[in-house]
């Protein structure tokens, strides 16, 4: 422990080092501020608060070198759980302050000093009481009517507090208040809470912005004459602009007990309102049943296990009945976890959709075992409301609760234990969110959609047959040869690029720079540990000991990020902040790669735990790559630090669980502020007759297996909830051998070298339609054509080893690339059959278009002589058969008849239809 409290000591020294060397503002020198114990509002509710000024006389006037010593402390007792134990000093109006003096009594642990106002507090600074009975001065120079004193520990013992300063009254030039608000309303009262709305005034009447309310209530009537003395609301929001209508709830109320609130606006330079209209409300009685039974949706759960379907947990809400009231049904059906342990425990978050006052939590026990916990607050903050031992059968569990929250979550230890239905009772406090609407996505040109997976070692003229390449590279290409005499491993880890440690010395700078040359986009997916850091080459890279759920525990790979982005980024980075090995050009902002992806597939279930990412484990991570957690582990911490346009690609997921991207974003709501830590989301589907990868025992086409309405799904949350970021496809399509449980089945005379081209293309043409940004088929070369195992035949060419011989598919895909060059999906026509699908495509610049027609089948169905109808009045038409050998397929003329029609031949693989002009 002495140990630690000396490092402490050591980093806040430094800390205070740096403070010193900024400028401060110049401040005027201020007279000793009267304290008296009065003034002390004790939030912890343990211990004397007062105690921190009830030795003014004796505290002398320490600022000026006559400061006596002060002998009573302020103590909230001994217990883990009383700390942090704050308390606020209201001053009765703003002073501008100009020093604060703490007396040291014990020479160990800290101090924490804030302004701002109760519920929205600033901290001014830490003081680490590393002095014994001795006065501590800060300089100061804030304007405030509260300060806040925080104790972290039992051992941070303050004698007293001495405040120097002077009264502030009016700010300078500005003289005029915010305009009195005059609608303030109350709405209906539960036994606890008041819900408050009114419209914003402005900074100068009702112009502009304010700076702060103070809302006060009282079980008197408010008048100017009494407002000091009505107590302080907490947590009150900051003003929005005039005009806009804003809601408070005053929480933690006495039932049954008649309050009166008022509100007063200020302004920057501390110009105060006059008093708002008073209004008053009486609070239910306590036990009145306050509430009746909510309705619970499956678009309030969040699956933080992302396993199974949590909304078995309220999809019987009219066979639960009313347990409350007696009338309890019999629910059947419950959660399944199922039996493997990386989900466990498992949880569910309810979100509410605004605060409630909840009465009564009821859970139906179907196993008469286990140890469910019910939680309520806030996220990643939990408060524990009760621990259900399940201990009966197929019966209700009733639990009385008194509390005010949005958010109620389950936690499920291990899979034997059956939560039937869930049932809340409790009141609405708070004003729901409506969802939000979708934000229009534009769609990418078709030669940027189309991608491959591909290593370095694959001919540049076989990846020509995309636009983009998602390439597959190992971290521990780059800094993993811990078997190097003298390897230096983090902090002083040696990168090498080129040439690498890997592959005999390949070269990345070429390889980036030359796919880029041919109008290739690359996106590494840096994947894997380092045999210095894990035993695992898939576990998650963090150092035993290390807690995987914070962003510092994953330093070491966020800083290999930042190495990345650093040299092959668009920006240039300070030489100082390369580590490289000695052989490697010291080069930066080489500006080849835009996108770096941080991992491949995080959610790999089948290697175990130690692999496996939960969502937050994952989120943790990425917020290290992403900017070094916001800044905090450094500069030289993940990509954004490195290059401010780098874009972070989530790895990517094995399976289109949205569950999972839904806990992503949860996580970075409550732990970076709401900025999510990645520019690309990013998913793996193969189109089999199984429920997730490698389940199948064939593959099925695209259109039998859904995939652009599955596809739809991620984008449609991206266009609400994450406007502007890309959604990726980068691994799918299907094996050509004969046994895999991932092949593409041969049909009738067609072949399955031929149904894995069609399919492949008719999967690109789903996502184009979905509105995915890049679509990466897996991949460009076969691992083995004669392994039966799923992935290892499902190349567009042959192995490395064969020589990359081109199968049917690489020229169909090559073709579709060609073709559909600079041209966006722009909608589906109707055919007028059901056996018929049509799919248009326009570039933007030139007007010319294409149609894609085919039948959505996978029994050989053809549809002769279609009569196709054109748009916009084309004066010209083609017809493009995609052809094996033929990297642009083969083209005919067609003539189009009166009305704009032309007549095609359709079948199982697509055709294209290109004309000079498109609506």
């Amino acid at each position: 422990m002495r140990a630690k409290k000396v490092i402490a000591m050591l980093l806040i020294a430094v800390l205070s080092v740096c403070l010193m060397a900024v400028p401060q503002p110049a401040h005027a020198d201020g007279v000793k501020l009267s304290l008296t114990s009065a003034m002390v509002t004790n939030e912890s509710g343990k211990g004397d608060a007062g105690m921190l000024v009830d030795e003014q006389s004796a505290a002398g006037d320490p600022k000026n070198g006559t400061g006596g010593a002060a002998t009573s402390t302020w103590f909230p007792g001994w217990g883990a759980g009383d700390y942090p134990a704050s308390a606020y000093i209201d001053l009765g109006q703003p002073y501008r302050l100009s020093d604060i003096y703490l007396y040291d009594v014990n020479d160990i642990g800290s101090v924490v000093i804030s302004t701002g106002s109760p519920g929205s507090w600033t901290v001014l600074f830490t003081d680490p009481l590393n002095d014994y009975m001795t006065w501590k001065g800060h300089a100061v120079n804030v304007t405030t009517q509260y300060l806040r004193v925080t104790r972290t520990g039992p051992s941070s013992n303050v004698g007293e507090i001495v405040l120097y300063g002077t009264p502030e009254g009016g700010g300078g030039g500005d003289t005029t208040a915010p305009a009195s608000i005059a609608n303030l309303l109350a709405g209906t009262a539960t036994s606890s809470a008041i819900p408050l709305s009114w419209t914003a005034p402005g900074d100068d009447g009702n112009i502009g912005t304010a700076a702060a309310y103070e809302i006060r209530y009282s079980t008197a009537n408010i008048t100017e004459g009494n407002w000091a003395s009505a107590t302080l609301a907490s947590g009150v929001p900051a003003p929005a602009a005039a005009g806009t209508t804003q809601n408070y709830t005053l929480s933690g109320l006495t039932p049954n007990t008649t309050y009166y609130v008022a509100i007063k606006t200020r302004d920057e330079a501390l110009n105060v309102s006059g008093l708002s209209n008073i209004v008053y409300r009486t609070t239910a009685p306590s036990g009145s049943g306050g509430g009746g039974k909510l309705t619970l949706t499956p678009a309030m759960l969040l699956n933080e296990a992302t396993i199974g379907d949590p909304g078995r947990l309220i999809d019987e809400q009219g066979l639960a009945g009313n347990p409350k009231g007696g009338t309890g049904g019999s629910p059947v059906t419950k959660w399944d976890i199922g039996y493997n342990t990386i989900y466990l425990p498992a949880s569910v978050v309810i979100d509410l959709g605004a605060d409630y006052e909840l009465t009564d939590i009821y859970l139906y026990d179907g196993t008469g075992s286990g140890n469910v916990e019910v939680m309520t607050g806030t996220p990643f903050s939990w408060h524990t409301e009760f621990v259900d031992d399940m201990s009966d059968y197929n019966a209700w569990k009733a639990h009385p609760v008194s509390v005010i929250t949005r958010f109620v979550r389950i936690v499920i230890p291990n899979e034997n234990i059956s939560v039937n239905e869930v049932v809340l009772y409790g009141t609405r406090i708070g004003t729901p969110e409506n969802p939000p609407e979708p934000t229009a996505h534009p769609f990418p040109t078709m030669d940027q959609l189309i991608g491959i997976n591909a290593f370095i070692d694959d001919p540049f003229e076989r990846m020509q047959v995309a636009g983009f390449v998602r390439e597959y590279h190992n971290w521990n290409w780059d800094e993993g040869d811990s078997s190097e005499a003298g390897y230096s491993i983090y902090p002083n880890n040696e990168n090498k690029f080129n040439p690498s440690y890997a592959g005999g010395g390949w070269n990345f700078d070429a390889y980036y720079s030359g796919l880029k040359a041919l109008g290739i986009t690359v996106s590494p997916a840096i994947q894997g540990s380092v045999g210095w850091l894990t035993t695992g080459s898939q576990d998650k890279p963090v150092a035993s000991g290390n807690n995987p759920l914070l962003p510092s525990s994953y330093v070491e790979h966020a800083d290999h990020m930042f190495q990345y982005a650093a040299r092959y980024g668009s920006t240039a980075v300070a030489d100082s902040k390369l580590k490289l090995a000695a052989d490697q050009p010291r080069s930066t902002g080489l500006n080849t790669l835009r996108y770096f992806e941080n991992w491949n597939e995080h959610d790999k279930w089948w290697s175990g735990r130690a692999a496996y990412f939960t969502p937050y484990e994952y989120a943790a991570m990425s917020s290290a790559d992403y900017d070094g957690h916001r800044g905090t582990m450094g500069t030289a911490a993940g990509v954004k630090n490195a290059d401010p346009n780098a874009k972070l690609v989530m790895s990517g997921q094995a399976g289109l669980n949205l569950n999972y991207v839904k806990a992503l974003k949860f996580w970075s709501e409550y732990n970076r502020d709401g900025s999510f830590p990645f520019d690309v989301l990013n998913f793996h589907h193969y189109s089999s007759d199984g429920t997730e990868q490698m389940t199948g025992s064939v593959g099925i086409s695209p259109e039998a297996d859904g995939l652009k309405g599955r596809l739809e799904k991620l984008t449609d949350y991206r266009n609400r909830y994450l406007p502007g970021k890309e959604v990726w496809l980068t691994e799918f399509g299907y094996d050509t051998n004969a046994a895999s449980p991932q092949r593409a089945p041969a049909i009738g005379s067609t072949s399955r070298y031929e149904v894995q081209a069609d399919w492949l293309v008719r999967s690109y043409l789903a996502a184009a339609a979905a509105g995915i940004d890049k679509a990466a088929m897996y991949m460009l070369r076969d691992v083995d054509a004669n392994d039966m195992t799923q992935y290892s035949s499902s190349g567009l060419t042959s192995s490395k080893e064969t020589g990359w011989v081109p199968k049917i598919s690489w020229y169909y895909v090559y073709t579709l690339k060609n073709r559909l060059t600079g041209m966006s999906y722009i909608g589906e026509q109707s055919s007028g059959n059901a056996n018929v699908k049509i799919y248009k495509f326009k570039d933007a610049v030139t007007g010319k278009g294409a149609y894609v027609v085919w039948c959505p089948t996978s029994n050989n169905t053809t549809v002769s002589g279609y009569s196709l109808q054109l748009q916009a009045t084309p004066t010209a038409a083609t017809l493009v058969t995609l052809t094996n050998g033929n990297t642009n397929g083969v083209s005919s003329t067609l003539t189009i008849a009166s009305g704009n029609t032309t007549t095609v031949n359709v079948s199982e693989r697509p055709l294209f239809v290109m004309v000079d002009k498109m609506e």
